[in-house]
């Protein structure tokens, strides 16, 4: 069984929605050659979703193993988290929530609603 550990729900303004290490945010980062630095796909996920001009975003962060019925998977790999902070958020970061894990790698899953557009975001983490 899963058990629900925050939700929110907001417009996204771009129409993503990222799930990241709260530490160590997606941003412009800037390397030591003045160079952007690529993203490290190890710490973060960017999730298409519906733009805020066609509606809202739900998204739901649950513990558990179980896969949530009439969704999708959209990711099942490992991010990283510095320390243990799993973050999801819109683009400019003003709508979030912060969940505490271990730190280090951790196995994330992240499931949609089955349409081109997705309203409604999933994200399972094992158990705490």
């Amino acid at each position: 069984m899963n058990e629900k550990l925050a939700a929110v729900e907001f417009a996204a303004s771009n129409g993503m929605v990222f799930v990241e290490d709260a530490d160590r945010p997606l941003s412009a980062e800037i390397g030591p050659s003045g160079e952007p630095v690529e993203p490290d796909p190890a710490r973060s996920v960017s999730v298409g979703v519906v733009h805020a001009m066609d509606g809202l975003v739900s998204v739901e962060v649950l513990e558990g193993e179980g896969k949530p019925d009439g969704l999708v998977e959209f990711f099942d790999g490992t991010l990283n988290f510095q320390h243990g902070r799993l973050r999801v958020r819109d683009v400019p970061g003003d709508n979030f929530v912060t969940i505490g894990l271990s730190p280090g790698p951790c196995r994330v899953r992240i499931y949609v609603e089955q349409t081109e557009i997705p309203g409604f975001v999933t994200v399972l983490v094992p158990p705490l």
